[in-house]
């Protein structure tokens, strides 16, 4: 029974082992297959034959035989866009020798541990077994908290909660590990204790591997909204200026009578009233023209919109554009960073208390664009450096897609509140 248990608790530390590795290509490489039986059946195998190696007891022949599995399965069972199997083999291994240091300082401390607490009496299979199982909670914590945050290819941060998950089940197993020990420093043999152990390797693998997963579907469903919100800031506009086009196609359709208007009233010696009439029309078509506030049309476009929404508001605008190229800006990023920072600035100002403004500023410094938009503002509450925002489902979506549009052109955000006056200041790299 002693060596069933042994072969067990060895077998169980090859399946950590095996499943971090395979999860660690998973997320950096391709499969060629589609079909996640082969793969299962495949880790079930390199579990088994790595397992019946480890009854050798030979240190070296069981790394070696690791390097050629995992460099197999790296080679022919994964590959990339541009394919580059070179380096997913040194990636792999690298990555084989990091679990290989992590494994044997696991068995350290263990080890060290013994020795401080003064074992004489342990049953050696015991010992065995929790040295074989120990050093897997190691590689697994290791794997989840440090390599797999420093080799993710997306920019998901982890959450406090993330980190609370860790933590506790981090705690938890080291106490079941200690509790475990001592049974054993006590000279007992209790089967159900190795089992334990062995369940606690599985739980910590896929408790660790779900919270991650739950934290990425989370991470893709902020992005899907936020493309969402993209998009319907495009459609916006798109609406916009479709409404200025047909209003564009009725002033047009009536342009001749326009001017025939005019030219009998100067025909009749009215030059007064066909002057007022000529600059009512110009009234009405200036909506439809945009200022050529920048070279950028979209960002002209954006401006004028915006102008005209704040002026319905009753809040004053002043804008000044130093000379300085902003056509390097491409359309749905200047649509995304300046109508989300415009209006949020125009919500503010409307709900602010006393003056309503917003002032734009754009100017240069070095090879650096400097942008600044200050509003008036109610006092901001803050979150992680953040504004709160009070819309509801989606809120704060705004700003990761401005920061996600601004990092394309190695640029920075930075927010502040000055007693009645919210500033955003954006650079960006021309």
């Amino acid at each position: 029974m002693d060596k069933v248990l042994l072969v067990m608790c060895n077998a169980l530390s090859c399946f950590a082992v095996t499943v971090i590795l395979f999860q660690f290509m998973d997320s950096r490489y391709k499969r060629i297959t589609r079909k996640k039986y082969v793969y299962a059946f495949i880790e079930t195998a390199i579990t088994l034959f790595i397992s019946l190696i480890n009854l050798m007891n030979n240190s070296l022949l069981n790394f070696f035989v690791w390097l050629v599995v995992l460099g197999a399965s790296s080679c022919f069972l994964y590959y990339e866009d541009i394919d580059k199997p070179l380096r997913r083999l040194l990636e792999s291994e690298a990555f084989l020798l990091c679990i290989t240091v992590c494994e044997s300082l696991g068995v350290f401390f263990l080890q060290w541990f013994v020795q401080i607490v003064n074992v004489k009496d342990t049953d050696t299979i015991m010992l065995n077994c929790i040295e074989a199982t120990f050093p897997a909670i190691v590689v697994i914590f290791f794997y989840y908290i440090v390599i797999g945050r420093l080799t993710k290819k997306n920019n998901m941060a982890y959450s406090k909660t993330q980190y609370m998950i860790y933590a506790i089940m981090l705690g938890y197993s080291l106490i079941n590990m200690l509790v475990s020990l001592e049974v054993f420093i006590q000279g007992q043999i209790n089967y159900l204790c190795v089992i334990n152990m062995g369940c606690i390797v599985l739980a910590d693998l896929y408790l660790l591997y779900f919270v991650k997963v739950a934290d990425e579907k989370s991470y893709y469903e902020n992005q899907v909204k936020m493309l969402e919100q993209q998009a319907n800031l495009q459609y916006e506009y798109y609406l916009a200026q479709s409404r200025k086009y047909d209003k564009t196609v009725q002033i047009l359709h009536d342009v001749k009578k326009h001017i025939k208007a005019i030219e009998d009233l100067y025909t009749v010696d009215q030059e007064n009233i066909a002057v007022e009439y000529a600059n009512e029309i110009g009234e009405m078509l200036k909506p439809l023209i945009p200022a050529q506030y920048t070279d950028n049309p979209i960002l002209n476009i954006l401006l004028t919109d915006k102008e005209m929404l704040m002026k319905e508001k009753g809040i004053s605008l002043k804008i000044e554009i130093d000379n300085v190229s902003l056509a390097f800006i491409k359309p749905i990023d200047a649509t995304t960073i300046f109508g989300n920072l415009l209006d949020n600035a125009i919500e503010a100002a409307e709900k602010a208390v006393g003056d309503k403004h917003i002032y734009v500023k754009i100017g240069s410094y070095h090879q650096m664009i400097v942008i600044k938009i200050e509003n008036s503002s109610n006092v901001v509450t803050w979150r992680n450096g953040l504004p709160v925002s009070k819309k509801g489902k989606g809120r704060g979506i705004g700003l990761l897609n401005v920061k996600n549009s601004i990092e394309k052109y190695d640029g920075n955000l930075k927010l502040k509140q000055e007693k009645q006056k919210f500033t955003a200041e954006l650079f960006l790299n021309s």
